[in-house]
């Protein structure tokens, strides 16, 4: 079997779903599966070093050869809206030559950026080659829900218009959530056409480290005593991260209370920028870490926020979620209610969802768990326990290789 595999980002770029590609690289190639992934250049989060390193590295060989990846010269991500859109353009340009031309048994993409499936509709449309599209995210409905573009705007418009054409070519839709999966059931597509499949996190790498055995603490010159509220990940508009900065404003007086982001992304000035101004002492920033550390970093909390800007968070849930199971921390999520987020904690009883953008209820929730040890620790373990027992690597790569199997098997019987 010989696949090719679309990437919008690849290690050691710092983005959320990395390991989650990595996983099923090792996936494929265990089952002799033989893939070309294509890939621009490493831009988001690496070190100059990093930069130079892979200037004229194109071609990377992993897992005996079965995996190939093919790096592309692209421009340059930066943090400007129009600058990352040509760079999705260019990409989805290279990726439609190389989806087209490379032999391969089906197509494998995400669904980022937005432009990938309208990318991969028209190869299939074009040569006939089986596609498998991988939705982690809906898009138009995001730019809605974010509030960055209306309803009945030309932009939502052209968005429609790009998600029926995708969902209609290709061949499966694997995705995340069931309300994903009954969003685009409502949209025309056949439930037979989708099997969903939550992201995963393996519970042998990522696991609880003592705090008195965490070296996070002494490289950041941290005092092991305090109570750690930690965030780490994107910073974008989504993302909605402030609230954080809001609820630490309320709890300036309180000196054991620390807030810690790790995050790199589009607000990160902004970010900046509001804790300056309104002197929060108690929050701290760093760029985010390399995600071999991310036990490290996880287990240096207390407790872990999952935040969304009001409106978005709906049909999603973060990767990030898996981890911080995995890393036995209790969540409190500032998400939309109702959600998938806010099951998943109902279900895990590992924390406590209140609705997006409230400081108020997060701060309240923070304060409660900050003075009832007892539950903090009783949360912890049964994070990890729902992580073990619900979200492992190796159960949900072998339901996408099932999937993929299945998919081409039915339309080889054809």
């Amino acid at each position: 079997m010989k696949l090719v595999y679309l990437v919008q980002y690849f290690f050691p770029e710092k983005a959320s779903g990395l390991q989650l590609v990595e996983d099923l690289l090792e996936g494929f190639s265990t089952c002799g599966w033989r893939t070309d992934v294509f890939t621009p250049m490493p831009t988001r989060g690496i070190t100059k070093e990093q930069r130079k390193e892979f200037t004229h590295k194109t071609v990377e060989v992993k897992y005996g050869g079965k995996v190939v990846i093919h790096r592309m010269h692209l421009y340059r991500e930066g943090k400007n809206f129009i600058g990352r859109a040509i760079r999705y353009v260019l990409f989805s340009l290279e990726c439609f030559w190389k989806a087209a031309t490379v032999p391969a048994d089906f197509i494998f993409t995400g669904s980022g950026p937005p432009t990938q499936g309208v990318v991969v509709g028209l190869v299939k449309k074009m040569t006939g080659k089986k596609v498998i599209y991988n939705l982690q995210d809906i898009f138009p409905d995001s730019l809605v829900t974010s509030g960055i573009s209306r309803e009945n705007s030309f932009l939502i418009k052209i968005g429609r218009v790009m998600e029926n054409f995708t969902y209609r070519n290709v061949d499966h839709i694997i995705t995340i959530t069931d309300d994903m999966r009954d969003n685009i059931i409502k949209k025309g597509v056949p439930k037979e056409k989708i099997t969903v499949i939550r992201n995963w996190i393996d519970t042998d790498v990522v696991k609880p480290i003592l705090r008195a055995k965490n070296n996070l603490f002494d490289e950041l010159s941290l005092s092991r005593d305090k109570f750690y509220v930690v965030y780490a990940g994107n910073l974008g508009k989504v993302q909605g991260v402030e609230v954080m900065l809001k609820t630490a404003s309320l709890l300036k007086e309180n000196k054991d209370i620390q807030f810690v982001i790790f995050g790199n992304g589009s607000e990160e000035e902004y970010l900046r920028k509001m804790i300056r101004e309104n002197q929060l002492e108690n929050v701290l920033m760093y760029p985010l870490l390399p995600v071999e550390r991310v036990s490290e970093v996880y287990s240096m909390a207390d407790v872990c926020v999952i935040s969304c800007t009001p409106g978005t968070g709906g049909s999603g849930m973060p990767s990030k979620t898996w981890t911080i199971m995995a890393a036995g921390v209790p969540i409190i999520a500032s998400f939309d209610t109702p959600s998938e987020m806010q099951r998943t904690i109902a279900e895990a009883k590992c924390g406590f969802c209140t609705n997006a953008g409230d400081e108020k209820a997060l701060h309240e929730k923070i304060v409660f768990l900050y003075e009832n040890n007892q539950l903090k620790e009783q949360f912890a373990e049964n994070a990890r326990k729902y992580a073990e027992e619900n979200v492992s690597k190796n159960q949900a790569v072998a339901q996408y290789l099932e999937t993929i199997s299945r998919v081409l098997d039915k339309e080889k019987k054809l």
